[in-house]
C-alpha cells in the first residue's frame, strides 16, 4: 500500500496542533514549498474564496496566509512568502462586500446604476 508523505512539521510554531480541526489545510499549506499540485490548490482556493462557502472550522482563510507563511521555517521562505502574498491578495480582492457596505456605497439603499438618471437639458451653440 503506497502512503503519501506527509508534509515536515519541524517548522511550525507551537501553537500547530496535530488535533486542531485546520490539521488537513495547515498540511496543504504547509506542502506548497515541495507538491506543485499543492501550488496549484492554493491558487484554486484564492480564486474561488469569494463565491464558495469554505468551512471555516477546516480551512485557514485568505487573511490568515501571510501570517501562517511568516510563522512557519522554509527551505527557501522568500519564496514562500511570495506564494502567500499573491495567493492572498487574489483572494482577498475577490472578496464579496457585505450587505452594510453595499448600502452605505449606494446611499439609499438602491443601486446607483439603477436610480433613474436627472434630467439634462441642453443647450444649442448659437
Amino acid at each position: 500500500m503506497d502512503r503519501v508523505a506527509e508534509p515536515a512539521r519541524l517548522g511550525c510554531p507551537a501553537q500547530c496542533r496535530a488535533d486542531h480541526p485546520w490539521r488537513a489545510h495547515h498540511d496543504r499549506l504547509l506542502a506548497v514549498e515541495t507538491d506543485p499540485d499543492a501550488v496549484v490548490e492554493l491558487f484554486e482556493t484564492a480564486v474561488t474564496w469569494a463565491e464558495l462557502e469554505y468551512p471555516e472550522e477546516a480551512t485557514i482563510p485568505p487573511a490568515r496566509w501571510v501570517e501562517f507563511a511568516e510563522e512557519h521555517r522554509w527551505q527557501d521562505p522568500e519564496r514562500a512568502l511570495r506564494i502567500f502574498l499573491v495567493a492572498a491578495d487574489v483572494a482577498l480582492r475577490g472578496a464579496r462586500p457585505t450587505r452594510e457596505a453595499l448600502v452605505r456605497a449606494s446611499g439609499d439603499g438602491i443601486c446607483p446604476t439603477l436610480a433613474p438618471a436627472p434630467a439634462r437639458h441642453l443647450r444649442l451653440a448659437e
